[in-house]
Order: C-alpha cells, then sequence, then structure tokens
C-alpha cells in the first residue's frame, strides 16, 4: 500500500508527464530491463531527441545466441534473470530522460552489453525508474504518447 507521500509525488510525475512530449522506443529484452541498472543505450542512428522516454520491451526479446553475438560480454545467466518467463515482453515497463547523444567509444563495452564498432551511437539517459507495467503495442522508431498513454505511467 502507498503512503500519502508517494500518493502525492507518483500524482505530481503524472501532472507534470501530462504537460509535457514523452516518447516511447522499443528494445528487446535482456535490454530493456538493463536500462533499470544503468545501461547505456546503443543505436547506429545518432537522435536529438531529449526529454522522458518510456522504455518499452518488444513482444520477442533476442535469443541467448543473438545476445552473445551483439555483446559477447553479457552472460546467459543474465539473460535469463532479467526476464526468464516472458512476461514483460510487450510492456512499458521504465521511464527514464535521455540527455545526450554520441559515437560509442571502446571503453563504453562495459556499459553497453555491446561489442564496440564504429557507427554505433551511445543514447545517454538518466534517472531511469521502474513503472508498473502495462501492455503496450511495438513500434519502430519513437512514438509520441497520447495522454491516455500517459496516464497509465505509475512509478514503483
Amino acid at each position: 500500500m502507498q503512503s500519502e507521500s508517494d500518493e502525492i509525488a507518483n500524482k505530481k510525475d503524472k501532472l507534470v508527464l501530462s504537460k509535457e512530449v514523452v516518447r516511447a522506443l522499443w528494445w528487446k529484452q535482456p535490454y530493456a530491463n538493463a536500462m533499470l541498472i544503468g545501461k547505456v543505450e546503443t543505436r547506429t542512428w545518432c537522435t536529438n531527441v531529449r526529454g522522458k522516454v518510456l522504455i518499452c520491451a518488444s513482444a520477442k526479446p533476442y535469443s541467448v545466441k543473438q545476445v552473445d553475438e551483439i555483446s559477447g560480454l553479457l552472460v546467459p545467466s543474465l539473460f535469463d534473470a532479467v526476464n526468464p518467463d516472458g512476461s514483460l515482453n510487450g510492456h512499458a515497463i521504465a521511464i527514464g530522460d535521455l540527455v545526450d547523444c554520441r559515437p560509442m567509444q571502446y571503453e563504453d563495452e562495459s556499459n553497453t552489453y555491446v561489442q564496440y564498432r564504429e557507427g554505433l551511437w551511445c543514447h545517454i539517459y538518466e534517472n531511469v525508474r521502474p513503472i508498473k507495467p502495462f501492455k503496450i503495442k511495438g513500434a519502430q522508431g519513437w512514438r509520441i504518447l497520447t495522454d491516455e498513454q500517459k496516464a497509465m505511467i505509475e512509478l514503483l
């Protein structure tokens, strides 16, 4: 049960969200959950987008083999630990602030769980917080949330 101060804080966040643009972006697991432990996101494209981003887990996760090919660093046991039964696939799971985008450097490997390769971009997030998961239809690229979708965001 939430305390009164938690309820006020949660309502305050909803009120703030209702007045700003919130974008959604999809990650394949296990990388969606890894955002909650400070992962630096990598993409093949640069972005000028800044602000609130809803972190959504796509319906289909990467296989252990695909994760090994991408990362060479992330062990299968971590893959299983983040979402062993797949229950979060197809759900919004977190919200964070996208604050920067820069070219990936070799030394970023340990924070991205991705092997360095030229042409990758680091999307830097701060203040990533878990939310009460809710189903959301997947998409490629950025999607701007509707007021109804923003109202579904409840911080945990």
